[in-house]
């Protein structure tokens, strides 16, 4: 539950600053390029958010993209692979 949290709470903290998410762009190496309203912020590959499989970097970043107003399945983050993008 903690990392879902994390993952609300940074939602948060990043609409403020850069309004709206629109997309999240899956890149290699566990990289995500998240494109707002007002900016870019690309994910390093080290960061909490993780995606291709199931655990607690793949729910912090699901429960970020629910936060943001992401109605899609868990399995399109847990089954998410290089070259996917996600939309609201």
């Amino acid at each position: 539950m903690a990392y879902e949290a994390e993952g609300r709470q940074i939602a948060a903290q990043l609409a403020q600053q850069y309004g709206k998410l629109l997309e999240a762009q899956l890149e290699p190496g566990m990289k995500i390029i998240l494109k707002f309203e007002r900016g870019v912020w690309p994910v390093p590959g080290n960061f909490i958010f993780k995606y291709g499989y199931s655990g607690s970097g793949s729910d912090c970043f699901y429960a970020f993209l629910e936060a943001s107003g992401f109605l899609i399945p868990k399995s399109s983050v847990v089954d998410g692979k290089s070259g996917d993008v996600l939309y609201p």
